[in-house]
């Protein structure tokens, strides 16, 4: 669990000892119990602090490894190949990306996103397709108008369990799937609105279409961007929907239907 995690879920023990509190005396318990609560709430509060000033930063530090064995890439499988790509290039930002064909609004969940250029704001995105040559929707809606949006979601679980259902298989607007109707998701903490450049193709027989997006506008929390970076729901490995490594994570199935 990171320290972040940590210290919210310490500043809500607090609210919720002092609310306990309050109704304990309000109702006349014993003087015991309620110092029991006091106690308790004084001990967090103190916990809370060390946290804060940095001395149990050392209970936050995690255990590394070295590499003990060469794998030779083209000798895997499909599966352990992913999973290794995907476990040492992690997490990665979880991108909606939203399209349009006509009247109908696509959305699709994308973590093969990169910024690769500031100035001017470019960004790249990989789209996979069948070995038969079926491509996604949201490519063929890009090269039809050319126009898309990366809608980074909150890193909540609510966030995630839409992520999940956006990559459901269906023949109609994935919006009609999630309790929101678009087209920007009520949990986007921030967008890009973006412009197809290039269409290319990957070498090696690689099936995926490698696309360059620029990034016309963004919509934003605030006018200055967050020190810190923003908290965003991220892929780790190849299902877990997760902030971080090692914070609460849920498993993404319907993509797999």
């Amino acid at each position: 669990m990171s320290k972040i995690v940590t210290e919210n879920f310490l500043r809500r023990c607090i609210e919720y000892a002092d609310a306990s509190i309050i109704r304990k005396e309000e109702r006349g318990d014993e003087a015991a119990l309620i110092a029991e609560w006091k106690t308790y709430r004084d001990f967090t509060i103190h916990a809370l602090g060390e946290l804060e000033n940095g001395t149990l930063d050392r209970w936050f530090e995690r255990k590394s490894t070295t590499p003990q064995l060469e794998l030779e890439m083209d000798e895997l499988d499909h599966p352990s190949r992913s999973k290794w790509l995907s476990a040492a290039i992690s997490p990665r930002a979880l991108a909606l990306v939203s399209t349009r064909d006509g009247d109908k609004e696509n959305l699709a969940p994308i973590t093969s996103v990169s910024v690769v250029s500031n100035s001017p704001p470019l960004v790249v995105m990989a789209l996979s397709q069948s070995r038969d040559g079926k491509v996604r929707d949201t490519y063929r809606n890009l090269k039809a108008n050319g126009e898309c949006e990366l809608q980074f979601l909150s890193a909540t679980i609510e966030a995630a369990k839409d992520a999940d259902l956006a990559g459901t298989a269906t023949e109609k607007s994935e919006w009609s799937l999630l309790e929101s109707d678009g087209p920007i998701h009520p949990l986007a903490v921030a967008v890009m609105r973006c412009k197809l450049l290039e269409d290319n193709p990957l070498p090696n027989g690689a099936v995926a279409r490698l696309l360059v997006l620029k990034v016309e506008s963004m919509l934003v929390p605030s006018q200055l961007p967050p020190e810190e970076g923003l908290s965003l729901l991220c892929q780790h490995g190849l299902d877990r929907l997760t902030p971080s490594p090692e914070d609460w994570g849920y498993i993404a199935t319907h993509h797999r239907n």
